[in-house]
């Protein structure tokens, strides 16, 4: 058995292996904990220090280059690194710092993060504030203006635990309820009608009621764009880009057995996963189906074809989730190409089912990213394209009021931002074929 004391160590092991074999955080920890005997706390307080370090990596860097000896931070190894995402996050001293590491002047480290305002280029605050490329940061800054700050905090911070309460199987109110009995506290959120936020420390995942398919864990925004599909009692709903099936198990909920769900996705294992969780949650009407990357097979087209509404949960960015997520910097850090390459692939997912779509049925399409040209250009190059199909705003699915939180001025789009509504950062816009 480890001691929980050498957490520390499993890091700095963690990151060498990350800038050696260049593998998801996911994976990496997954391997490790195979290695390694030990109990689920000692595991979670790894995996939280371990994407404290990865999300943080610009930050770090920036301290070290005013507190280490000149132009040494690049070699410095993982266990430098450790510590100072530790004394950055407040959760060591400067002066415990340097019982382990005295040359550092760990002094400057705990006051690196409060001195981040006083840089004077905009874009190098962002830079460094939410560990981002230059690039990124730039962009950032040049859309968010005043709030770019704002935004970059929250994108390093740590995001909220959210659940979507599964209501095949239970309430809001019979979940709520079924946690407490277990000491696990939540609030419901603000604007998802069936989320629920945990609030402190959760065994989550050996509850009785996750056992008992009660609930999945699903960010708020990400529930709003299942709501935004508002599929229609009976009708043939297709996620054309399920995954592991987040939000195909939503709509699932909100069709309540009824009508048909069709779930795509060019991945075996994620489609899976989708049907395991499927099992738990107690959803009858679903289809899974296997397609090929780059092309729609004639039955697959034919769903489309008859599909009251199709959403394209678009490979992105991921810039909106990058709390969830931080080794999706290490793409981002590659440049610009990247969301190049992912632009391509958005607008042609959107041209391949708009030219199947029939008339009247909708096409929502959803992004985790705070980029516009990922988001509003994406849809507006399609209705340039696509003259048949016209925009449905936002406020006229699920109302004026109560989309005003979470939509633009006009409510035409869906945006949420960490720094705003406190979920992630997604778009989605909804097209309708005349």
């Amino acid at each position: 058995m480890i001691p929980l004391e050498t957490a520390d160590a499993a890091v700095a092991e963690l990151w060498r292996r990350s800038r050696s074999e260049r593998s998801s955080a996911t994976l990496l920890l997954r391997a490790y904990f195979k290695e390694h005997e030990l109990k689920p706390r000692q595991q979670k307080r790894i995996k939280e220090r371990f994407h404290r370090l990865l999300a943080g990596r610009t930050c770090i860097d920036a301290a070290l280059e005013v507190a280490a000896p000149a132009g040494i931070v690049e070699s410095l190894e993982g266990p430098v690194r450790v510590l100072t995402s530790r004394v950055l996050d407040g959760e060591l001293s400067a002066k415990e710092a340097s019982r382990a590491l005295a040359w550092i002047d760990w002094k400057r480290v705990a006051t690196f993060t409060a001195s981040i305002e006083a840089i004077e280029d905009p874009v190098r605050r962002v830079e460094v504030a939410a560990s981002l490329p230059r690039w990124l940061a730039a962009r950032i800054v040049d859309r968010f203006g005043d709030e770019a700050m704002a935004l970059a905090r929250a994108l390093a911070g740590k995001a909220p635990l959210t659940l979507r309460v599964n209501t095949l199987r239970c309430t809001v109110d019979a979940c709520r309820a079924s946690l407490e009995r277990e000491g696990i506290r939540t609030r419901k959120v603000d604007h998802a009608q069936h989320g629920l936020e945990v609030l402190g420390l959760a065994q989550l995942f050996r509850s009785w009621a996750f056992q008992h398919g009660y609930f999945e864990m699903q960010d708020e925004a990400s529930q709003l764009v299942a709501e935004l599909v508002a599929p229609p009692p009976g009708g043939l709903v297709v996620d054309a880009c399920a995954g592991a099936g987040g939000k195909t198990l939503a709509l699932a909920a909100l069709m309540e057995g009824r009508g048909t769900l069709v779930a795509l996705d060019v991945s075996s294992s994620r489609l899976e996963e989708l049907r395991r969780r499927a099992r738990r949650a107690g959803v009858q009407n679903l289809r899974v189906l296997k397609i090929a990357a780059d092309s729609f097979s004639d039955e697959v087209e034919a769903l489309l074809g008859k599909a009251d509404r199709v959403l394209i949960d678009a490979p992105c960015s991921g810039i909106g989730s990058l709390r969830r997520n931080p080794d999706m910097r290490d793409r981002l850090f590659d440049g610009e190409g990247e969301v190049t390459r992912l632009q391509a692939i958005q607008g042609e997912l959107c041209r391949r089912v708009a030219r199947r779509l029939a008339p009247r049925a909708r096409l929502v399409y959803a992004t985790c990213t705070v980029l516009a040209e990922e988001n509003h250009a994406c849809l507006e190059r399609v209705l340039a394209e696509h003259p048949e199909l016209e925009v449905v705003r936002v406020a006229e699915v699920l109302g004026a009021a109560r989309s005003a939180p979470f939509t633009d001025a006009s409510g035409t789009w869906l945006e949420t931002f960490p720094h705003r509504q406190g979920c992630d950062g997604f778009f989605a816009g909804v097209l309708r074929k005349r």
